[in-house]
């Protein structure tokens, strides 16, 4: 049987029909083959919220499947992608928001991805005559991530690792200010994460984020969790929907200094903490306390080592610039988020026309304790330097500095009874002494490292927070009874 070259080709067009015609068929007849939130997002960046937080939901359930030691491969490919493109990521976000600083993104990239992991989250055994009782930590769900303007890129990394390291899946709506390293950093994770062995869209954003979407996000009767950052009303609103939930609340940190303390180490410190990006972290120095008899020695070492000492004068034309308004007593006023992150030089050009040094690090503005200064979170490098009678009314005002936030209080002293006294009213999550601030979150000193202080109680943020406890228990079995002799 001879074919024609004309039948070969009818041939093709009939085959090439009958299987365009079962594609589709078997795309309608699967559900959601089409639409599936898996298919509208670009790894893990997805237009709709809604689609954001179901395909994150769906990759829970495929995460449940694996076992933990293809988790701790995922967090440490996770860790690699932050470390790997640190500079990277810090110089995206300091183009998007033009706050803070590429060094000081790298020092919190590099916290980020030293933060725990899955090896935090054991188990709790009890043995005894009764048999043996074991707390299980257990995954939540999904974690809604609100995260902060001035933590965009380490934010994701610091919560991808612990919410993963718990078993859960998070759906981040970053600040709009900073979407677009905040979408970059979510698709290098998922792909990332894939590569590892983990499911697609274990960790989620919006290409577009807004208020309305943080809220949806926080509403939504699949979201089993929140972890915020930010201010008052963010974490207002999200201690309000029922839901549990892990706030990273404002800080107004006080740094006290007393006339015992190393004047030479205090001005290291507080210099080098209140100027990382800018004085934009919560747990930066934001004001300073210090004993008459050694403010003027501290003053100069602060001038030293960067520090840029503004007249009485120029401060009463800043205040006007960096505030938009000013409300009195021990309240806060507002800020003009104009200047917040910006450098000590771009402020004072800026506010009042004053050309100082590039490299100068913090301004300081002496000022009486009940200046605007001291009771607004100012989240810029301008520090309202405060001298006091004595050592009690140092430490006393700086704790009322803090008001009562319940976040960081640093203390410098070599007075065991000033020490005593100060630890019985540093009502904060962290009270650090004799070191900076960031000695409190792990970056310089003991203990393991965190970006997040939840304000509500928990202290720093660690992996156990992300997971629910079980208790299983078996009554006379398993309990390992060497020497007893049994009888059944």
């Amino acid at each position: 049987m001879t074919i024609d070259k004309k039948q070969i080709e009818l041939i093709i067009e009939q085959v090439m029909e009958k299987l365009t015609v079962s594609e589709t068929r078997t795309s309608q007849d699967t559900p959601g083959a089409k639409d599936t939130p898996h298919n509208k997002g670009e790894h893990g960046v997805f237009q709709e919220m809604e689609d954001a937080i179901q395909a994150a939901v769906a990759a829970h359930q495929q995460l449940l499947l694996l076992p933990l030691e293809t988790r701790e491969k995922i967090i440490q490919a996770i860790r690699d992608v932050g470390w790997a493109n640190r500079e990277e990521y810090g110089q995206m976000e300091l183009d998007e928001t033009d706050l803070g600083s590429v060094s000081g993104s790298i020092l919190k990239m590099e916290t980020a991805c030293g933060v725990p992991g899955i090896e935090s989250i054991t188990p709790e055994v009890f043995t005894g005559d009764l048999g043996v009782t074991i707390n299980e930590r257990i995954p939540v769900g999904m974690v809604a991530s609100i995260n902060a303007v001035t933590n965009a890129a380490p934010g994701i990394v610091h919560n991808a690792i612990m919410i993963l390291a718990g078993g859960n899946t998070t759906v981040n709506n970053p600040h709009p200010k900073t979407k677009i390293v905040s979408a970059r950093v979510v698709k290098d994770l998922n792909q990332a994460i894939v590569a590892a062995g983990g499911p697609p869209n274990t960790v989620t954003t919006v290409s577009e984020p807004d208020i309305p979407g943080a809220q949806s996000l926080m509403t939504h009767p699949n979201t089993d969790m929140i972890t915020v950052t930010g201010g008052h009303s963010v974490v207002e609103f999200a201690t309000k929907t029922g839901k549990r939930c892990l706030s990273g609340g404002p800080g107004n940190p006080p740094v006290v200094v007393d006339e015992s303390a190393d004047l030479d180490h205090a001005a290291q410190c507080i210099i080098r903490s209140s100027s990382l990006s800018n004085c934009t972290p919560c747990s930066s120095e934001k004001e300073i306390f210090v004993t008459h008899s050694v403010a003027d020695t501290l003053k100069d070492l602060l001038i030293k080592y960067g520090a840029y000492e503004l007249t009485v004068d120029q401060g009463k034309v800043l205040v006007k610039e960096i505030f938009k308004e000013i409300r009195p007593g021990r309240t806060p006023s507002v800020i003009n988020m104009d200047y917040i992150g910006k450098p000590p030089n771009v402020i004072l050009k800026r506010a009042i026309g004053l050309d100082i040094p590039p490299e100068t690090k913090i301004v300081i503005l002496e000022t009486d304790k009940e200046h605007p200064l001291i009771w607004t979170e100012q989240i810029m490098p301008v520090l309202p330097f405060v001298r006091c009678k004595n050592d009690k009314e140092a430490m006393d005002e700086g704790v009322a500095a803090e008001q009562g936030l319940r976040h960081t209080i640093v203390f410098h002293s070599n007075n065991l009874q000033n020490m005593a006294y100060m630890s019985s009213i540093a009502d904060a999550s962290q009270f650090v002494k004799n070191a900076s601030s960031l000695g409190g979150l792990g970056i310089e000193g003991e203990g393991f490292k965190s970006l997040v202080i939840s304000t509500g109680g928990e202290g720093l943020a660690h992996p156990r927070m992300f997971t629910s406890i079980r208790r299983c228990v078996m009554n006379d079995d398993f309990r390992y009874r060497f020497g007893q002799e049994q009888t059944g």
